[in-house]
């Protein structure tokens, strides 16, 4: 009897019901959400929420030939996930691959006794099929055992209280002991259970799925449930209330105090788009964010991270509600650290979180959240946004008080004393070099491996001073300190931090390296060989050699290779490769030469530092962060943002995006290795970090008033009339680099359009059906050894719902001409 008590708990599906304010009441009823397929890397990704619930479905594509089949239904609620991989039972004459769809008109939200929530749907199999690994609990869970070598520990197992032919019931009780989970397989159709329970009851049964008629597919219904209300001792419950489009962005362009649209007609354009033809786009940017915090992505990350939070807001600035820009605010004040001022860069919430209580010997903890306070970039990004959005955009003016007399719920203080406090930690950690600009007093690193964006264990190439951090973002948030001071809203002694950003706006001349054109030539032909790619990289336009950009008529000069443009090719110094006439697109116009102030070297900026101050000598896209953040960027970083943006290897540019980092130059050729395509942050493409460049070089040319009218203004040069013109603009020849740079820059924006909202994709290189050889689109997870894939939807990606293509005049929410 206890069984079927539980059997009829578990199976009492209420479909969409009005059921008042649940764990994820929306009071805006735009705010629910039914979408998908979303594909990406081999996998089906589906969204579902309302007033119940808020859940992503991913599937392996049903006309994938990988074997197993896997299934992943995740909540942001708790961080939770369930995740089965379904293992082909082939017949005799049959080798075909099983294939999974899921019926998204059939899914549905679950409210049941017991305060069990989830949903259910509809999953058609083509063939037999055993259950292989699975696995309840964690999104994190799921994650580290995915990426983690297939293990995970025996605490995650779980039971099945219940099976029958027609019913499968899996249960895990959670570490804090109150939370139970429950996966429940139901057969609609054509299909018949067959349980072998095993011996050793901690290994689960055989659980197997055969069709009885082997020409029809077997529908099963999946239903997922829990109880988890995210309440501890400690912590409150705070619901997650879900924003659609229409309360996430603007829905017209703002005005200021005079009644004067601030922004260009652009603005009206991309925001039409964005609820109009880009409505799809940004629903998927609405199933990341809520009231009380935004998630990373999904369906790895659907949780709070402050990084991508921060940055994510600062992409969408011109287009953002002010509900929506200040939960993203409040919510990393929430988590800031109130005794030395440090920024969350990870939240662990859930079942995951009473594992790391339990694995730190703190099990009275239970499930009471953890934040992880490692990340030196992420204590730099919140005073950039923030000034920006109070001081200087028309949605933000006269909010500021309001904002900052607000209590945080999750640590002591208000908002005003949270930020003071992150204030003093930039000011404090910024003062040596202010006082004593010398290389050893740069900001390193906190933890030894980790500390910026490039999270990996190689990332940063083992330097320890990051080129973002000490170039861009401390200059930036030191500005934004005295921006703060000056319209009241920190004490007036606070306005020093000017001075200090001017010191640390010198701090990029320790991360130059110079290189000679033949040094430069030698080592990008040897990069070539070792990384088994092609010469014709190195000629005409490279990787855009066969597209239309080239081939089309007439021919359009962007300074492909230029002399002048291109990393060791400089008006007094050959350079062979690219330099070649017969290469049919290099060119000596446009270019800005750094050579006659260098002996004729080209200077790019290294990656890091390592702690003796040796350069790790890797080019890389980090430079977008100087063009976004500052205002007062030398000649010298222009010019190599130039020579950057040429295509791979000599810059970072591939027909399907921008790539990260790019090894060729580096004296030591170890780190052709560490920084290849089937690293997570080497010569791989992430979408955030082009929105990133792409954005930071329409805010430069906008200082020169050299924007062209189809763009978005810059929140600063828009409500800011006497911002200074930088001297650098009456270069025209380096304003000219600047522009063809732009445009280089969009066309392989363009060609990784079909990943631009996803997280992180790997050019392969290969040859085309007319023999020309180009870069396409590769699924890191399944070339890397470490399995790590890219998520389908992740927010910074979402940036790019903020920018005009400047090749047509279009927003790029309405996709690419």
């Amino acid at each position: 009897m206890a069984f079927k008590a539980l059997l009829a708990l578990v199976l009492t599906v209420i479909s969409v019901l009005d059921v008042g304010v649940g764990v994820y009441a929306q009071t805006n009823p735009s705010a629910g959400l039914r979408f998908g397929p979303v594909n990406f890397a081999g996998y089906d990704n589906y969204v579902y929420r309302d007033n119940v619930t808020s859940a992503q479905i991913v599937l392996t594509d049903s006309s994938s030939t990988s074997e197993p089949s896997r299934f992943i239904a995740a909540f942001p609620n708790g961080n939770t996930g369930a995740l089965v991989y379904f293992i082909p039972v082939n017949s005799s004459n049959s080798t075909t691959a099983l294939g999974t769809t899921l019926d998204l008109g059939t899914v549905a939200s679950v409210s049941q006794a017991n305060n069990q929530t989830g949903l259910s749907g509809n999953l058609s199999f083509s063939g037999d099929l055993t259950f292989g690994v699975t696995l309840i609990g964690s999104v994190r869970t799921l994650r580290d055992y995915v990426e983690g070598g297939g293990v995970f520990h025996s605490i995650f197992n779980y039971t099945v209280p219940y099976f029958s032919n027609t019913t499968i019931l899996l249960q895990r009780n959670w570490i804090n002991g109150t939370t139970v989970q429950y996966l429940t397989f139901e057969t609609l159709s054509n299909g018949v259970f067959n349980v072998t329970p095993n011996a050793n009851a901690s290994i689960p049964p055989t659980i197997r799925l055969i069709r009885p008629d082997p020409a029809t597919n077997a529908t099963v219904r999946f239903t997922h449930v829990l109880n988890f209300t995210g309440t501890t001792p400690v912590t409150p419950f705070v619901p997650l209330e879900g924003l659609g489009k229409e309360s996430l962005f603007l829905t017209t362009a703002p005005t200021t105090n005079e009644s004067t649209t601030t922004n260009n007609s652009a603005l009206t354009s991309v925001l039409q788009t964005i609820q109009n033809n880009g409505s799809a786009i940004a629903d998927q940017t609405a199933f990341l964010s809520y009231t009380s915090k935004t998630l990373a992505g999904g369906w790895r990350f659907l949780t709070y991270f402050g990084r991508d939070t921060l940055l994510a807001l600062r992409l969408l600035l011109p287009v953002i509600s002010p509900s929506a820009a200040e939960s993203i605010l409040g919510a990393v004040l929430e988590r800031t650290n109130a005794t030395d001022g440090t920024l969350c860069h990870e939240e662990t919430i859930g079942d995951y979180a009473s594992f790391v209580n339990l694995q730190n010997n703190r099990s009275g903890l239970g499930n009471t959240p953890s934040y992880s306070y490692v990340m030196l970039d992420t204590d730099f990004l919140l005073l950039p946004v923030l000034a920006e959005y109070f001081v200087n955009t028309p949605q933000g003016a006269g909010r500021a008080n309001a904002f900052l007399q607000r209590n945080s719920t999750l640590v002591n203080g208000s908002f005003a004393t949270l930020l003071q406090r992150n204030v003093d930690h930039v000011m404090g950690l910024a003062r040596p070099f202010t006082e004593n600009a010398t290389r050893e007093r740069l900001v390193p690193i906190r933890d030894p491996t980790v500390g910026n964006w490039r999270d990996s264990g190689t990332g940063l190439g083992y330097g320890i001073y990051p080129f973002d951090v000490n170039c861009a973002l401390i200059p930036s948030a030191l500005r934004a300190i005295a921006i703060l001071s000056s319209a009241s809203l920190l004490p007036s002694n606070y306005s020093v931090a000017s001075s200090y950003a001017q010191t640390w706006d010198t701090a990029y001349t320790y991360f130059q390296v110079p290189i000679s054109p033949s040094l430069a030539s030698a080592a990008v032909e040897n990069y070539v060989t070792r990384a088994n790619l092609s010469e014709s990289l190195l000629f005409g336009a490279g990787s855009f050699n066969g597209t239309n950009i080239v081939s089309g008529s007439p021919v359009t000069d962007l300074g492909w290779y230029a002399t002048g443009q291109t990393i060791g090719l400089t008006s007094s110094g050959g350079g062979g490769g690219g330099n070649s006439t017969s290469a049919g697109n290099a060119t000596t116009t446009g270019g800005n030469s750094t050579a006659a102030g260098n002996g004729g070297n080209s200077t790019f900026y290294a990656l890091s530092l390592k702690a003796d101050g040796t350069p790790v000598e890797v080019l890389h896209s980090d430079l977008g962060f100087v063009l976004l953040y500052s205002n007062n960027v030398s000649e010298s970083v222009l010019q190599a943002t130039v020579e950057a943006l040429q295509p791979y290897p000599r810059g970072l540019l591939t027909n399907v995006g921008m790539v990260v980092a790019n090894a060729a130059y580096d004296s030591n050729i170890t780190d052709y290795e560490t920084f290849n395509n089937l690293q997570y942050h080497g010569a791989v493409s992430w979408s955030w970090q082009q929105g990133l460049m792409a954005s930071g070089l329409t805010h430069q040319l906008s200082l020169c008033n050299r924007s062209t009218s189809d763009q978005i203004s810059s929140p600063s040069r828009s409500t800011n009339t006497t911002t200074t013109i930088p001297t650098w603009c009456n270069n025209t020849s380096l304003v000219q680099s600047l522009l063809q740079a732009q445009q280089r820059l969009w066309y392989s924006i363009a060609g990784s359009a079909p990943a631009l909202y996803t997280e992180v994709l790997s050019p392969l290189w290969s040859a085309n059906s007319t023999n020309t050889t180009e870069f396409t689109i590769g699924d890191l997870g399944a070339i890397s050894p470490t399995g790590t894939e890219g998520d389908a939807i992740q927010l910074w990606s979402y940036g790019f719902l903020a920018q005009v293509d400047p090749r047509t005049g279009r927003p790029v929410a309405g996709g690419f001409a």
